[in-house]
């Protein structure tokens, strides 16, 4: 039996199925997730798993990413001399430039 806690370890294809649960989830908050945002995010979550519980309940993780995540946009960048943003937990790239999460 599994606990709520313990990290289940995706295929890139489930943790692709998984980010679109949590995009559907994060329109709620009117988070929409772009193509190439959704492809870094499922490559995150397919290198370092997924809780038990946030498999069943996608409602915590996405709801936390859409209201706290810190996303930084090419725009943003000044705002940022003193952080690496290579550092992010992920990045993607947009028409505009590189976008990064750096905190979820």
């Amino acid at each position: 039996m599994q606990t709520q806690d313990q990290v289940n370890y995706l295929t890139f294809e489930q943790a692709q199925d998984f980010v679109e649960r949590i995009a559907e989830r994060a329109k709620v908050f009117g988070r929409n997730m772009s193509e190439s945002e959704k492809e870094a995010m499922s490559q995150l979550l397919s290198d370092i798993g997924v809780k038990t519980s946030d498999l069943i309940d996608v409602s915590n993780l996405a709801d936390n990413y859409a209201v706290n995540a810190e996303i930084v946009t090419p725009s943003d960048y000044h705002n940022y001399d003193n952080v690496v943003l290579e550092d992010s937990l992920f990045q993607w790239e947009e028409s505009d430039g590189t976008h990064y999460c750096y905190q979820w």
